[in-house]
C-alpha cells in the first residue's frame, strides 16, 4: 500500500478537473484543500445517486416544515420546492451535470438548487445534517423498493393459487429423497411453494412500518432548536411507521437494512426451491412440465436440448 500510494496520488492529481469544486457542506472550519485521492475515496455519489428522487422529496417536505416553523417565509419555501422540482426534472431527463465536489447526492442536489434559486437555497440546510438526510433517503428508497417487491410477490401468490384451483384434478407423484412416494395433486405441490411465499409476504407486511419511520429532524445526533414539526414531515413523506422516537438511535439505526437483507435472502431460498423442482420436472427423465420457449435457451452443439435457463438463474 505504501508503494502504491504515491502512484495513486499522482494519477488522481493528473486526472483532477480544473473546474472549481463545489463548497463542502461541512467545510466551515477548514482552510486547506482536500487531497484529490481523498475526494475520490470519500465520494458516495456513484452509489447514492440512485436516491435522487428520495433526497428531493425529503428536502421539499423539510422546506415546508421550515416554513411551518417560521424559519422560512412562505415565498422562500415555495421557491425552494419549485427549484427542487427543476433539479428532479434534470435527473429524470438524464441532464443533471455532476461537478467536482459533489461527493454525495445531498451535496449535489443542494449545490444545483442554489445555482437555480440563489442564496435562499442555502437556507434549506438549516437544522439539518447529512446524518438524518442519508437515513431518511435510505428508508424512503428501500420502502418504495420493498413495496414494489411486495406487489410482485402477491401477484406470484395469486397466480399459483389460481393455477392450483384450475388444475385441481391434475395428479402427479410426490417425492421424498427423489424417490416416488405418494400420489399428490399438482395443485398441492404449487400451494406448498405459495405457502412459503405467503410467509415472505407476512414478513414484508411486518417490516414495512419499521422501514418507513422518519429520522429527518434528528440532526447529527440531538435534533435542532427550531421546533420543526416532524409528524408533519412524516405525513408528507408517507412514513407509515411515524417518527423515530430517539434522535441518537434514528441516525445510527440500520436494523431495517439488515431485516430487508434477511427477507431477501430467505425469499430467494424459497424461489430457488421452486425453480429447482421445475428444472427437475421439466427434464427429459421426468417430463411433467415443459418450459416455454420464451424463457429457455438452446445448445450450439446439441440442438435437441431446451435449457430452462430462467429457472437456473433464479435457482
Amino acid at each position: 500500500t505504501l508503494l502504491l500510494l504515491p502512484l495513486l496520488q499522482a494519477a488522481a492529481a493528473a486526472s483532477a478537473p480544473a473546474e472549481e469544486a463545489t463548497p463542502k457542506l461541512w467545510g466551515g472550519r477548514f482552510t486547506g484543500k482536500v487531497d484529490p485521492l481523498m475526494e475520490k475515496f470519500n465520494a458516495s455519489l456513484p452509489l447514492d445517486r440512485r436516491m435522487w428522487a428520495e433526497d428531493i422529496r425529503g428536502s421539499q417536505a423539510y422546506a415546508k416544515a421550515l416554513a411551518k416553523a417560521g424559519i422560512l417565509t412562505a415565498e422562500e419555501s415555495e421557491t425552494i420546492v419549485a427549484g427542487l422540482d427543476k433539479v428532479a426534472s434534470e435527473w429524470a431527463a438524464g441532464a443533471f451535470v455532476v461537478k467536482p465536489g459533489d461527493e454525495d447526492i445531498h451535496t449535489a442536489n443542494e449545490r444545483r438548487l442554489t445555482e437555480l434559486v440563489g442564496s435562499v437555497g442555502g437556507k434549506l440546510h438549516t437544522g439539518r445534517s447529512r446524518n438524518d438526510q442519508v437515513a431518511t433517503d435510505t428508508r424512503l428508497w428501500l420502502f418504495a423498493a420493498l413495496t414494489e417487491v411486495r406487489g410482485s410477490l402477491q401477484e406470484l401468490i395469486a397466480v399459483a393459487t389460481n393455477r392450483a384451483e384450475a388444475e385441481a384434478d391434475v395428479l402427479m407423484p410426490g417425492f421424498t429423497h427423489l424417490q416416488q412416494a405418494q400420489t399428490v395433486r399438482w395443485g398441492h405441490w404449487l400451494m406448498s411453494h405459495a405457502a412459503a411465499w405467503q410467509r415472505d409476504d407476512m414478513r414484508l407486511r411486518d417490516l414495512l412500518p419499521r422501514v418507513a419511520t422518519l429520522p429527518l429532524g434528528s440532526g447529527a445526533l440531538a435534533g435542532n432548536p427550531f421546533l420543526v414539526d416532524r409528524q408533519f414531515i412524516a405525513r408528507e413523506l408517507g412514513m407509515v411507521g411515524g417518527v423515530c422516537p430517539n434522535s441518537m438511535d434514528a441516525v445510527s439505526d440500520r436494523d431495517f437494512v439488515a431485516e430487508s437483507l434477511f427477507f431477501s435472502a430467505l425469499h430467494l431460498v424459497h424461489l430457488s426451491r421452486w425453480a429447482e423442482d421445475l428444472i427437475i420436472y421439466s427434464s427429459g427423465l421426468f417430463g411433467f412440465v415443459q418450459c416455454s420457449d420464451a424463457y429457455a435457451t438452446g445448445s450450439s452443439l446439441m440442438p435437441q436440448k431446451k435449457n430452462p435457463d430462467a429457472l437456473e438463474l433464479i435457482r
